[in-house]
């Protein structure tokens, strides 16, 4: 499976919104991740055993608009704790064809934007708030809004490990 919700219930307060570290999408549509600090910061890293937390990296994701089916520049895991989902579906796919379309936005180093038609539909997810999910975001994925969607916001403690240990760290703690 490419991703899994956490065990419990993690609410962020207080977090503040700092300077832009990147932005995907275009015309100002798409996902940033800011610089993030918020009480408790220390506290969410120590999820991680601290001779792997060099691994990890936490920022502020805020999606203001559906984004097409892609894998992630830079990473290879992330587990989002969502404060607001905007009642998003987020969408993984796996590929129909050995030769899928692909695109890339300026700033995309290994990541890739693909043409929904070569992707098969296999498992989603609508997080609720509070909520934390782990991600393989090396398979493609997309995040479609709900109806009343304004914004997605999440804290995304994003990865270099690959999911299957991002999820074997996870499991030892006690949180999968």
């Amino acid at each position: 499976m490419e991703f899994c919700r956490l065990n419990g219930l993690f609410k962020i307060e207080d977090y503040v919104t700092k300077e832009l570290q990147m932005f995907y999408g275009e015309n100002g549509k798409g996902i940033g991740y800011y610089y993030t600090d918020f009480p408790g910061k220390d506290k969410m890293m120590s999820i991680i055993p601290q001779h792997l937390q060099k691994y990890f990296s936490i920022t502020l994701m805020k999606v203001n608009d559906e984004v097409p089916p892609h894998t992630d520049s830079g990473i290879k895991s992330t587990i989002n704790f969502y404060l607001e989902t905007g009642d998003c579906t987020t969408q993984f796919y796996k590929f129909s064809t050995n030769n899928p379309k692909t695109k890339q936005v300026d700033n995309q180093s290994d990541g890739f934007i693909y043409d929904e038609n070569d992707l098969i539909k296999t498992g989603s997810f609508v997080a609720k708030p509070n909520e934390a999910w782990l991600l393989d975001v090396t398979i493609p994925h997309s995040v479609k809004p709900g109806k009343d969607f304004k914004e997605r916001v999440a804290v995304a403690l994003s990865s270099t490990l690959c999911y299957d240990e991002v999820k074997s760290i996870l499991i030892i703690t006690g949180l999968l």
